[in-house]
């Protein structure tokens, strides 16, 4: 039987593939995404798969967008099995000394990032509640390692990756008496507009995974920081 999953930022990328790969697997999905209209890949699939896609608009830095998405959803299901946090944004160009960055990168990445985590999570709760097996899956980074720190690379990403890893063992531990499963996952270095050309995996193989491992996640991986396959990160915390 498939399960009901909501993915945010399902429009492109890792979200998108992540997308096709459980509908293909029978899955019901809930792709949010800020700008259904210009969402043209979800669209067709959509037509492919019919009422196992669900295309919600949900912009995670509005407080009235996510619960209006929220909203949706109980209209469209009485459960949420899988919540992955998926939306995120790389503000800057890459190595600039601290000097050179903009203040303003560090909040784009924070609102989206930590904040946006927040307040889905909050918002798509009640529909968490009542799955038999809740997990929320929060797409991290290696960047977000503070033990494999040691560079000066992406300021704004990274703190904003290790600050949603934090939040990953906080969310855990508060929800642990609710028995969800809360886990921080690096989906790999991945040809995307974030990830760029050079990256050793597609965004197929890399969905092909986090779908094969989300859906077989148990409560003994909470709180834990682990990679697409759902082995531990080799580089720790």
């Amino acid at each position: 039987m498939g399960q009901t999953i909501l993915i945010t930022g399902a429009n492109r990328g890792i979200g998108l593939a992540l997308t096709a790969e459980l509908l293909n697997a029978g899955h019901r999905v809930l792709a949010a995404t800020r700008n259904p209209a210009n969402a043209t890949a979800l669209v067709q699939l959509r037509s492919r798969h019919g009422p196992l896609l669900d295309i919600l608009e949900l912009d995670v830095t509005s407080d009235p967008s996510t619960n209006s998405a929220a909203s949706k959803a109980i209209e469209i299901t009485g459960t949420l099995d899988i919540l992955v946090n998926n939306a995120a944004v790389f503000p800057e160009e890459g190595a600039e000394s601290i000097f050179d960055m903009k203040l303003d990168h560090f909040r784009e990445a924070f609102e989206t990032n930590v904040l946006g985590v927040i307040r889905v999570t909050r918002a798509f709760m009640p529909l968490l509640e009542k799955a038999s097996l809740p997990r929320i899956v929060n797409i991290s980074s290696g960047a977000g390692s503070i033990t494999a720190k040691d560079d000066n690379a992406y300021y704004a990403y990274a703190a904003s990756k290790a600050a949603l890893n934090m939040l990953t063992r906080g969310l855990a531990a508060e929800f642990h008496p609710k028995r969800i499963c809360v886990v921080a996952m690096t989906p790999g270095w991945v040809k995307t507009e974030m990830g760029g050309p050079n990256a050793p995996l597609t965004p197929e193989e890399s969905a092909r995974a986090i779908a094969r491992t989300i859906t077989t996640l148990t409560l003994e991986k909470t709180s834990h920081f682990i990679d697409r396959t759902g082995a531990p990160v080799e580089y720790g915390w």
